[in-house]
């Protein structure tokens, strides 16, 4: 099974001032506050339908969009936030896959070809790859720079659903909450345990 790049519409990122077509989501009391923009707290977005909570800065966007794939058309479901002040993007999105196609590859294959996708999308020179887990659940991480700027990414498969969690930051300018950004990543055990059957049935 191949990830499409398309999957991964890293431009989205690159149109900092682009988002205002976006659904947004109501950020928390707490993120509309002016403050410096290491300084702003993050919210937890939860999204029921995908299973998942996440730290995000406010406000959030929110997009549906399908996209053509090696295995047919899928839903990209994106969370976006973004900081002008600081040339900084945040991205989580999820895609459901035919069960059929991705039984027939080797998960750690599925997430790192999609990792490698992001690279692409973003014509970034990869600087680190490595495997993780999720709760179990098979995972990867990586690295890149493209121009003055930097990606990093990590990417996990639930079943027959992809989760992508993106970075992009300017080189050498990391924001103060990455790593909380990264480790607050969390499934629904229920939502986990449904895709789980959903790909063994």
């Amino acid at each position: 099974m191949k990830i499409s790049r398309r999957v991964a519409p890293l431009a989205i990122l690159l149109s900092v001032g682009g988002l205002g077509a976006c659904a947004s989501r109501q950020p928390a009391p707490e993120a509309q506050a002016a403050k410096p923009a290491s300084a702003k707290p993050a919210s937890v977005v939860q999204s029921t339908e995908g299973g998942f909570s996440v730290a995000l800065p406010g406000p959030v966007s929110e997009e549906r969009r399908s996209q053509l794939t090696d295995v047919g058309e899928v839903t990209l479901h994106t969370f976006i936030a973004v900081r002008p002040e600081s040339d900084t993007a945040y991205y989580v999105s999820y895609t459901d896959f035919p069960a059929a196609a991705v039984s027939q590859a080797k998960p750690s294959d599925v997430v790192s070809r999609a990792s490698l996708g992001a690279l692409e999308a973003l014509g970034a020179t990869g600087v680190s790859s490595k495997p993780l887990t999720l709760e179990g659940f098979p995972g990867w991480e990586v690295e890149g720079v493209s121009g003055p700027r930097r990606l990093r990414g990590r990417f996990y498969l639930v079943g027959p659903r992809l989760y992508q969690q993106l970075l992009l930051h300017p080189e050498g300018k990391p924001p103060q909450d990455a790593e909380g950004f990264f480790e607050s990543f969390r499934l629904d055990p229920q939502v986990a345990a449904m895709l789980s059957g959903a790909q063994r049935s």
